[in-house]
């Protein structure tokens, strides 16, 4: 049979990960938005407003999966923090059967 096996520290490298790409993600963003901004004072136009919307748009829905992707990260912390509890747990009430 199989086995998976995973570390704690394994788990929190890996939120670690996914925070700097997260972070990443988010800058790159930010310096395509400041982009469209400036943009915005060179190029006045119908169909440079109907760019602008569009990716106010996409650049709403890119923030909110960048949230979801900070609470995953957060779901991994939380697991291993809770597994590490529970093990300090077994371990202090293993030792009572001394």
């Amino acid at each position: 049979m199989d086995y998976i096996n995973i570390t704690l520290p394994e788990i929190s490298n890996v939120a670690a990960q996914i925070r700097n790409y997260n972070a990443n993600l988010d800058e790159i963003l930010a310096y395509v938005n400041k982009n469209m901004n400036d943009l915005n004072s060179v190029w006045k136009s119908e169909g440079e407003e109907v760019l602008i919307q569009r990716f106010q748009k996409f650049a709403t829905k890119f923030i909110e999966e960048s949230e979801v992707i900070e609470s995953y990260a957060k779901f991994l912390d939380k697991t291993v923090a809770d597994y590490d509890s529970l093990e300090s747990t077994i371990v202090s009430n293993a030792s009572n059967f001394e």
